[in-house]
Order: structure tokens, then C-alpha cells, then sequence
């Protein structure tokens, strides 16, 4: 229930605050309820440009990298594979912000999060808040990428 109320009473603000919400995963093997609730965010905020919000849900990278490669017709390449996942509509993130204490990846975004900054903390999703997120953009801010160069 965690998913529909919380959109259901957070929705507004997220469209007034102008972020898109997109989901990567299976949702349809989701029940019913959550499926609605999932594709009424994705509709409602898809014109949304200020922040985009990538969240997983019913989601394995190894099942997408798989579903990737059955897809590719050709040459194997990055750049065929880079078209055939799940999000090859989606820039790839530059932060990724893990919740719950875990301090691994959990066959999460393998492929797209390879010059991502990685944030963990201890605290579990429905906890995390605003001073959170101005400390992980304050500390991105200051980080020096140099996407695999030296």
C-alpha cells in the first residue's frame, strides 16, 4: 500500500513542483491497484521537465540486460544494447540514492549506473526527506566526474 498512498496523497505536489515520474519493471505482473496508481503518476506527470524521478519497481537488471540482448537482431554493440533496455528513452542517472542501510547494488541499474555517484543511507524510504536530498545534491555538487577518465 506503500506506492498508492503515497501517490495518492503526494500526486499534486509532484506535478505542482514540476517532476516526471517514470517507472522501470514489469508493472503489469504488479496487483491491479498499483498498476492503476503507477500509470496515473507516469500519465499526469509526463509533461513534467524540472526533475525526472527514475523509480524501480517490480525491476531486476539482469532480466532487462537479457531482454535487451533477445531483442538485438544485429551485431552485438553498447550502443545496441544501450537501445534495447528498458530505459533507452532515459538519461543514464547521475545519482543514485540507496535507502535501507544496504550497501549494494541489489541487480539494480547495472549497466546505467557505471559513472553514476552513489549515496546510501541508513534510513528507509518512507523516512527520507528534504534535508536529505539538499545534502546529497550539496555533496554531488562538489564531486569532480570525470566519466572514466583520469
Amino acid at each position: 500500500n506503500l506506492i498508492t498512498s503515497y501517490f495518492n496523497k503526494e500526486l499534486n505536489n509532484v506535478i505542482s513542483n514540476g517532476i516526471k515520474i517514470n517507472i522501470m519493471g514489469k508493472i503489469n505482473k504488479l496487483p491491479t491497484k498499483i498498476k492503476n496508481s503507477l500509470r496515473k503518476t507516469i500519465k499526469k506527470t509526463e509533461k513534467n521537465k524540472k526533475i525526472v524521478v527514475n523509480l524501480a519497481i517490480n525491476y531486476g537488471s539482469k532480466d532487462e540486460i537479457q531482454h535487451a540482448v533477445k531483442n538485438i537482431k544485429n551485431k552485438i554493440s553498447v550502443k545496441s544494447i544501450e537501445k534495447n533496455l528498458y530505459t533507452k528513452h532515459l538519461p543514464n542517472p547521475d545519482i543514485l540514492i540507496r535507502t535501507g542501510g544496504h550497501k549494494r547494488l541489489s541487480n539494480f541499474m547495472l549497466w546505467q549506473l557505471a559513472y553514476s555517484e552513489i549515496y546510501f543511507l541508513d534510513k528507509l524510504w518512507p523516512d527520507f526527506n528534504k534535508k536529505d536530498i539538499r545534502k546529497i545534491i550539496n555533496n554531488f555538487l562538489n564531486v569532480k566526474r570525470n566519466y572514466g577518465s583520469i
